[in-house]
């Protein structure tokens, strides 16, 4: 009789190690993901702000509403652009040391128009300081890497300087 109780027990105690086991992969499973995605939003995030300094150096822009070419030859490309007709720029190379995987960045820009006084979320800016802004760009930012989480992400950009 103390036999069968303890092979009962044996049995349970098993199943209870299996459903443990499981747990504990799938959560480490979980964790792999939860870095894959934070890895690759960083990544994309780093092409966001080469993007933002390419405009901040580049001061034709100020002046300069972008055309066919410039999307083709620079990758700022005139408003309404589809993102597959646009000329993606190769942004910064992320990663490939110490364990973290190398991903792969680019990013476009699409040129918005200038002088918004109501933005696209709604707001108003007031009259008093449409004299100082300058265009509106939204940059469209990407990074990845094979086999790994993809992440885009698209930020809007407006200058506030006397124009040229």
């Amino acid at each position: 009789m103390s036999l069968l109780v303890v092979l009962i027990l044996l049995v349970v105690m098993s199943i209870l190690g299996v459903a443990v086991m499981r747990s504990s992969s799938m959560q480490e499973r979980m964790a792999a993901n939860l870095r894959d995605r934070s890895l690759a939003t960083q990544a994309a995030e780093a092409a966001l702000a080469a993007a933002q300094n390419y405009l901040n150096t580049t001061t034709k822009w100020r002046t300069t509403v972008p055309d066919a070419t410039t999307c083709t030859n620079e990758g700022v490309c005139p408003t309404f652009t589809k993102k597959t007709a646009a000329t993606w720029i190769a942004g910064p190379q992320v990663g490939g040391a110490n364990g973290v995987p190398l991903t792969t960045t680019d990013y476009w820009i699409e040129y918005l128009g200038e002088n918004q006084t109501a933005m696209e979320t709604g707001g108003v800016i007031p009259s008093s300081e449409t004299v100082t802004l300058g265009p509106l760009f939204r940059i469209t930012a990407r990074s990845q890497s094979v086999g790994r989480a993809a992440v885009t992400l698209q930020t809007d950009v407006i200058y506030r300087f006397q124009r040229l």
